[in-house]
């Protein structure tokens, strides 16, 4: 048998092949965990390799077992790190073939500080790519607000987290302060980033409408893990928080944790409780300044109110004075000049008597001459009496329009402000005697209803009768019944026509036994009954003499029993 007929299997060939890799020692190795599936009996991995183009240059498969598995698990939970896929690690290999399966590799351990590295790369990466755009302290430069009315809340759905912010948030809803809308998103997946995202853009376009503006969005998750918070470490997630057109709040996991969103975020607060506790304070605090901006107003206007009452007693005090001055200053110019007319006309009417007497003279001299002059005399002191006339007449004209105009230029001097409180003053007046009326309409209304529940209709309604004597007045005592004779009696249906009759004492002695009252009166009614028409009744039912004696009688002692 020649050479190249000698042979062996293929599971032996492998199997040399198993013992001379074997053979080979472990090594650590740096490479991508391009995919990771836990099971209960193997945790299968993926390992690749990627030149600077991104082009994969090489591939293996391998894994470990559950006990391997769960000792690199803790350890990065321990450091808080995930170990997820797309990693970045540092591996310790085993190289091996199986005859059935062919190679692999054995994971007997990763480096955490190897993924700490990585991760810790990524972050500055991130920051300075940030920084350099010019959009790492975009939000940072918002100014934290005042109070809040409404807030965009991102949590996952049912998180303990959620839990404790609502206790705090869902008082301030219930009285109506501040409205919260909850968006519900994954935070320890691989598209949690992209979902965080996409929420946030739709928060972006709400604010840019006045009236579907938040106050500020707040991204909460209670505490957990802390390798759970390394899904966000995501660049865009990162930007999309920089570059929002609203302050954020953040208070994602336990105090001792912080992440990027919270180096970038405007309000960032330790845990969710304390973000719904920073949102409760900004409220309280806005309201009790409104409550003291509200008592500075209402003090001002107090004293503004008193200074304009005081201001306008103080112009219509000077209003008064300078026109009873001005009033007094005219009177006294028209008096001086009526004065200074006085003498003058005086004097004028001397000359003109003595003038008219020469003139006379002259007339029973005969002289025509005479007589012509002296009615020359009389028309010229005639005319110089209406020429001094007129002018004093002028000079009382002009102190009066003097005194007229400086009466309207202190008036005008008023300030306006006194102006406008009268006008204040009158409005209140107004609402004073709106008010005063609207109380005395009140007043009337119930002073009328009383008065119809006391009326004679309602009276006589109740069942009441009202007793008149023969002109129609009311009877309102014994006395005035007994000594009417005839009398009638108006109820609610009609009137009944009485009388009284008065009997012999000792009959009445005679028949106490048979008494029977019949009224307070001391004598026996009797008559018929008249109704609207005005038509009398029968007075008294037929009976005989006996019988109407003794009745009269009963009646007269039931009056003399009740007087």
């Amino acid at each position: 048998m020649t050479e190249r007929n000698v042979s062996i299997s293929l599971k032996s060939y492998l199997q040399d092949v198993d013992a001379a890799v074997k053979a080979l020692p472990s090594e650590w190795v740096r490479c991508e965990l391009h995919t990771l599936n836990v099971g209960p009996k193997f945790t299968k991995m993926e390992f690749i390799e990627l030149d600077a183009q991104g082009k994969q240059v090489a591939k293996a498969n391998g894994g470990c077992f559950p006990t391997v598995w769960k000792r690199i698990d803790d350890a990065f939970q321990k450091a808080g790190l995930p170990l997820e896929e797309g990693s970045q690690v540092l591996v310790k290999l085993q190289a091996a073939i199986n005859p059935a399966y062919g190679f692999n590799v054995s994971v007997l351990e990763i480096d955490v500080t190897f993924a700490l590295g990585d991760l810790n790369a990524r972050i500055q990466a991130i920051r300075r790519q940030l920084k350099d755009a010019g959009h790492w302290d975009r939000n940072l430069r918002f100014d934290p607000p005042t109070d809040f009315t409404r807030v965009a809340v991102i949590s996952p759905s049912w998180a303990a987290g959620l839990g404790d912010f609502r206790s705090t948030a869902d008082r301030l809803t219930i009285f109506g302060l501040v409205q919260f809308d909850y968006y519900e998103a994954p935070f320890q997946t691989r598209d949690a980033p992209a979902r965080i995202v996409d929420i946030l853009r739709g928060i972006y376009r709400d604010c840019q409408d006045p009236e579907t503006r938040y106050d500020a969005v707040a991204i909460i998750r209670g505490g957990g893990a802390s390798a759970d918070l390394a899904w966000l470490i995501d660049h865009k997630l990162t930007e999309a928080v920089c570059r929002m057109n609203l302050p954020v709040m953040t208070g994602i996991g336990h105090e001792r944790d912080r992440n990027l969103l919270d180096e970038v975020a405007c309000i960032p607060c330790d845990t969710p409780s304390k973000v719904a506790e920073y949102i409760t304070t900004a409220v309280t605090r806005s309201a009790m300044a409104g409550h003291r901006a509200i008592e500075i107003v209402q003090s001002q206007g107090q004293r503004t109110v008193e200074a304009a009452q005081s201001g306008l007693s103080d112009a219509m005090y000077a209003i008064d004075r300078d026109a009873k001055e001005t009033i007094r200053l005219a009177d006294n110019a028209v008096r001086a000049a009526a004065t200074g007319l006085e003498p003058g006309a005086r004097a004028l009417l001397d000359d003109t008597q003595q003038l008219v007497a020469r003139a006379a003279d002259d007339v029973r001299s005969g002289a025509r001459e005479r007589r012509e002059d002296a009615a020359t005399a009389i028309a010229d002191m005639r005319r110089r009496i209406e020429m001094t006339a007129e002018g004093a007449l002028r000079d009382l004209e002009i102190g009066q329009s003097r005194a007229v105009s400086e009466i309207a230029t202190r008036i005008e001097t008023v300030p306006q402000i006194a102006a406008d409180d009268v006008t204040r003053l009158l409005d209140q007046i107004r609402t004073s005697a709106v008010h005063a009326l609207d109380e005395a309409a009140a007043t009337v209304l119930r002073v009328t209803e009383r008065a119809d529940a006391l009326h004679p209709r309602t009276v006589l309604a109740a069942g009441y009768a009202i007793l008149r004597d023969a002109s129609g007045a009311p009877l309102t005592g014994t006395e005035a019944v007994r000594s009417a004779g005839t009398l009638s009696a108006e109820t609610r249906d009609g009137t009944i026509a009485l009388s009284t009759i008065n009997e012999d004492r000792d009959e009445k002695n005679e028949q106490r036994s048979d008494r029977k009252p019949r009224g307070s009166g001391t004598g026996k009614v009797r008559g018929g009954v008249r109704g609207a028409s005005g038509d009398s009744g029968k007075a008294e039912a037929d009976a005989g003499p006996d019988t109407r004696r003794r009745r009269n009688r009963a009646a007269d002692q039931a009056g003399q029993s009740a007087g």
